[in-house]
């Protein structure tokens, strides 16, 4: 069975009900039916998120990769207007013993030559870990010191 005979079988708010009772065998096996492949080694609560989305993107049609760039633009400048930083300045931050510079530019921020988009990608650059940007340069006042 094809993933549109099995998505006709139920009404979409039926199938996301349906996905809250089901443990990880069954949601591999809707994950299969919707994907028509093997799914990544997600846990159940993202695999239960992802198939929501799968069930009702089939019913109501995905959003157009044009959408999706769009988004992404007005993402990035909002993140750049919200940081409240100007071109040029500077942040430091001491992790492990060691001080770390970054300079706000028209493109993101400069750590060490290169650009970033945003601070957390500059934080996991630095820490080898995922860290929201602004709480790691101290944006937030819940500052964990390294």
């Amino acid at each position: 069975m094809d993933a549109k005979d099995h998505f006709k079988r139920k009404t979409v708010q039926r199938q996301l009900l349906e996905l809250q009772s089901l443990e990880l065998p069954q949601l591999t096996e809707k994950w299969r039916a919707l994907f028509g492949h093997e799914p990544p080694g997600y846990g159940v609560v993202f695999m239960r998120r992802r198939l929501a989305h799968r069930i009702q993107e089939l019913m109501y049609g995905a959003v157009s990769e044009e959408t999706m760039r769009r988004i992404s633009r007005i993402n990035t400048k909002i993140s750049r207007s919200n940081s409240g930083l100007r071109r040029g300045t500077q942040i430091k931050r001491v992790w492990n013993g060691a001080e770390y510079l970054v300079t706000v530019t028209d493109g993101g921020y400069e750590y060490d030559g290169q650009i970033f988009k945003t601070l957390s990608a500059v934080a996991k650059k630095i820490t080898g870990a995922h860290w929201n940007g602004n709480r790691f340069f101290g944006f937030n006042k819940e500052v964990k010191r390294g």
